[in-house]
């Protein structure tokens, strides 16, 4: 009969999916494969690996990830327009163990190939079998973040040594958040701590900003963001309407007077709570995949004006229907702009979401903290949203001018993988590093 949907497909191969593997995969390190055969087939060639899981290559593919096609830069020579004429006439296997091994294609009817060898490691981590790209989700999937889990912390003076910041990136990725403790209180101390990883992301607030409630006086204009204020954020993402929008971002506690009440930092895993909106109501789920919702950031009365939209659904799914991407930011969200018959369910399903992200649902997604001078929290904008409570003087006063005083910065998406990546690999083999180890979804809407 015809093969299953992609997503139920997925799902029956998690199941049965070796859990070793996944395990190797999930600590950070690199799988270790063995092959038990090899052989040619009309199409490619077929690979049974000592768990039994079988692993099928095309010739078209083989022919065009040879690793002689790549350049010393990593660039792929292949002209698009060749095609393969070869054909595989055999397999020889040398080496079996611990990713050292690899397979050697020997080729027939092309004067110019005769033959290419391919590391077995990188064989099976690019495998199409159900059983593989299983034990790759499982590699992937982020282990969801709960309102009792504890955050986890660094020490800023481990920062100063590059094993350090490699340890820190993997848990902002394991976990999507990680505090750093005792950073000096100084101007700036929270781009220094960025630089770490790239360079800071300049936005439409710069590139470093000052969260700190100012004190309303006559012909002064009204902050340019409600952040700048005593009010409480509703659970959200920054900057939602750009096309990428930031990846980290990082917020430096400077100042938090002890008479300040309220003004805890929250945060919750929209990764999490998509999965919750999926399994409580698979319908919404896929309206708020299917149906775009307005992104807009709409504000002449400031120094530089903007003018910024973007539309596009709160939840992204790839090929298999795993959440790649979630996009929630109320605050700055525009007029739907959708087919008349989706507009009911689009909010239907939109308060749904909303509910889950309520401090007050029974799902208890969020986690809280009052952050401490020193303390700088760092956390995945995609993955993460995050808010206030809002704050007030003791006894109901007006809050003084830099009571409470964050510093925050950004840092691009691809500058945080990129770095977190290259720290991994720097001691792994040349052959190894691609596809490499995996990483947890960031919800950069990568479809691996």
């Amino acid at each position: 009969g015809p093969p299953p949907p992609p997503a139920k497909a997925a799902a029956a191969a998690r199941a049965a999916a070796p859990t070793t593997k996944a395990a190797a995969a999930a600590t950070g390190s690199l799988p270790a494969v063995e092959i038990r055969s090899a052989r040619a087939t009309d199409s490619g060639m077929q690979v049974t690996w000592s768990d039994g899981e079988r692993s099928t290559f095309h010739r078209e593919w083989l022919f065009r990830n040879r690793l002689e096609n790549l350049f010393h830069s990593g660039q792929n020579l292949m002209d698009p327009t060749e095609r393969c004429h070869a054909t595989v006439t055999s397999v020889t296997q040398v080496g079996a163990r611990d990713g050292g091994g690899s397979l050697i294609v020997h080729w027939a009817d092309d004067p110019n190939l005769q033959s290419s060898t391919f590391p077995a490691l990188y064989l099976r981590q690019l495998s199409h079998s159900l059983g593989s790209r299983a034990v790759e989700e499982a590699a992937r999937k982020p282990k969801p973040l709960m309102s009792s889990d504890e955050i986890p912390t660094v020490e800023h003076a481990s920062l100063q040594s590059e094993g350090g910041v490699k340890a820190w990136l993997e848990l902002v990725n394991r976990h999507g958040l990680c505090l750093v403790k005792n950073v000096p209180r100084e101007e700036g101390a929270v781009s220094r701590v960025a630089e770490r990883i790239g360079p800071v992301m300049n936005t439409i607030y710069g590139k470093q900003f000052d969260v700190v409630a100012v004190r309303p006086q006559p012909q002064v204009a009204d902050p340019i963001n409600v952040a700048y204020s005593t009010l409480g954020l509703v659970m959200h993402q920054d900057l939602v309407y750009y096309e990428s929008p930031p990846g980290l971002q990082l917020l430096h506690c400077m100042r938090f007077d002890q008479d300040i009440m309220g003004g805890e930092s929250s945060l919750a895993d929209a990764f999490h709570a998509a999965e919750i909106l999926r399994e409580r109501d698979p319908k919404a789920f896929a309206t708020l995949s299917r149906v775009p919702a307005t992104f807009q950031k709409i504000h002449y009365d400031r120094p530089d004006p903007v003018h910024l939209q973007y539309r596009r659904p709160h939840i992204q799914v790839n090929d298999s229907g795993a959440v790649i991407s979630v996009f929630w930011a109320p605050q700055f969200e525009g007029p739907l702009h959708a087919p008349e018959e989706d507009v009911e369910e689009y909010f239907r399903a939109y308060h749904l979401l909303a509910d889950i992200f309520d401090e007050h649902s029974s799902h208890q997604v969020i986690i809280k903290r009052r952050l401490e001078p020193g303390d700088l929290l760092c956390f995945n904008n995609r993955r993460m949203v995050h808010g206030r409570t809002p704050f007030s003087q003791e006894g109901g006063g007006t809050v003084t001018s830099g009571g409470r005083h964050l510093q925050g910065c950004y840092v691009g998406m691809e500058t945080y993988i990129n770095r977190l990546r290259v720290l991994q690999h720097l001691e792994i083999a040349p052959e190894h590093r691609s596809p490499g180890i995996p990483i947890s979804r960031v919800s950069n809407g990568d479809h691996a």
